[in-house]
């Protein structure tokens, strides 16, 4: 009986965790959350060539000549790694956004977001209007 209980608590603690781990549809937290999942996802599948772009560069900050050429030699795994970033990550990611483009919140959040991720002001003070053009002239269509 007590093992019966232990598991039905596991059970519930484990099912409320996962209704919890979502943020909010629209916030700065769910386009950050969206956006780790996706390119996340892909990093992991591509791992071992997102370190050999990694290496490209030496600490001092020039281009190592070997890997350089190690890398040219993976030119068709750089084109198959393009594409599918564009056939798979670019449209999950329109996903996500086309799911709050009426929301008036998502543009302040996905400001943030890349204010976040080290975008300068002066840079975001064009993302905004370009973003709300974008939804006018999408929702038109």
């Amino acid at each position: 009986m007590k093992l019966r209980a232990l598991c039905a608590a596991l059970l519930v603690a484990t099912s409320l965790g996962a209704c919890a781990t979502a943020p909010e549809p629209c916030t700065t937290e769910w386009v950050e959350y969206r956006t780790d999942r996706i390119l996340k996802r892909f990093a992991g599948e591509n791992r071992a060539l997102v370190s050999d772009l990694r290496q490209l560069v030496r600490a001092d900050g020039d281009v190592d000549p070997v890997q350089a050429i190690l890398l040219a030699a993976k030119a068709e795994d750089l084109r198959r790694f393009a594409n599918s970033f564009e056939k798979i990550v670019v449209p999950e990611l329109e996903s996500a956004v086309g799911q709050c483009g009426d929301n008036p919140d998502f543009i302040p959040a996905f400001t943030q977001f890349l204010r976040n991720e080290g975008v300068s002001e002066s840079a975001l003070e064009w993302v905004g209007p370009i973003m709300a053009l974008s939804q006018v002239v999408q929702s038109q269509q």
